[in-house]
């Protein structure tokens, strides 16, 4: 059973880290970070959890620089451990990386600064089951000494023993209304808009946005590029796609249209699987790659809608 975050501590004029309002979060989340923050008592290991660009990985930055009062030329060099698990994920990660840093002492750099130190997982999932084992230990200290934080995108591969030590902060993807005021917040652009195509496709992924802030757009044109161009039209206009977008995008692009309008079947399914085989793909030119995706997009979309207007 999950630990639940115990909300009895009463915060008359609650601290919002500095930086999190422009970040758009939810106030639930804003909320716990800082009663977190304001309150000792109330610190624990953590696991963040929710899909990419959630806000996981800017939400504990701005905690960590805030529980040891980061300002301008400060630094928290000693206090704070950020690691990639995907590229750090073993057992001897854990021992050399890990442990040494714990048992590190700067207290005559930082005399002051007695708040805990912080050990930060990203992709904590893929950790292996004995680097997560060999954390045991450490997740037995008191947060008042180490916090450990683990993102991750699903709990599933969390390792069972180790699991009731954290309390589950979830992060969802945002709704097209709140996704674009937060990009707003985040941009400051108010007139930025972002379509609900665009971030139905890339599954609410902010970062992915904020890095290709030419592409607000993309999905929404190429949604109602196909829906409307004939079929005649099509080969020629997923060769020019391909020139843009890589095959497995498309193709992905093309499943989540006909996903959306409620045609896809089973046998969509293995036909796109096999045209999407990549040993396949890399073998054949551009030609044949957009042949095969527009044949595909008009026989399992716009023939089935076509068939399905007819019938009504």
């Amino acid at each position: 059973m999950f630990r639940p975050f115990y909300f009895g501590f009463k915060v008359n004029k609650p601290y919002i880290i500095k930086g999190m309002e422009s970040l758009g979060l939810p106030p639930r989340i804003q909320s716990i970070l800082t009663i977190m923050l304001n309150n000792p008592s109330a610190r624990s290991h953590m696991i963040m959890i929710g899909p990419p660009g959630s806000g996981k990985t800017t939400s504990v930055k701005y905690f960590v620089e805030a529980l040891h009062e980061k300002k301008a030329g400060n630094t928290i060099f000693g206090r704070a451990l950020f690691l990639n698990s995907s590229d750090e994920r073993g057992l001897e990660a854990v021992r050399s990386r890990v442990y040494p840093f714990v048992r590190s002492s700067f207290q005559a750099f930082f005399p002051t600064n007695t708040k805990p130190k912080v050990i930060v997982f990203d992709e904590a999932e893929t950790l292996t089951d004995q680097a997560q084992i060999a954390l045991r230990p450490l997740l037995d200290e008191s947060p008042d000494k180490v916090i450990v934080i683990f993102l991750c995108n699903s709990i599933s591969r969390i390792h069972s023993s180790i699991l009731h030590k954290f309390i589950i902060i979830p992060f969802e993807a945002a709704n097209t209304t709140d996704f674009n005021n937060r990009m707003k917040l985040i941009i400051n652009n108010a007139n930025s808009e972002i379509s609900g195509v665009d971030i139905l496709f890339r599954r609410g992924d902010i970062r992915f946005f904020i890095l290709n802030p030419k592409r607000f757009k993309d999905c929404a044109k190429i949604w109602t590029d196909i829906f409307t161009l004939h079929e005649s039209l099509m080969h020629s206009y997923f060769k020019d796609l391909l020139q843009k977008w890589t095959f497995s995008d498309v193709a992905m692009f093309c499943i989540f249209c006909v996903n959306y309008t409620n045609c896809l079947t089973y046998e969509a399914v293995i036909k796109m699987l096999e045209i999407s085989d990549t040993d396949f793909i890399k073998n054949i030119s551009i030609h044949h790659r957009s042949k095969l995706l527009s044949s595909w997009i008009c026989r399992f979309l716009k023939q089935k809608l076509e068939t399905r207007i007819r019938s009504t």
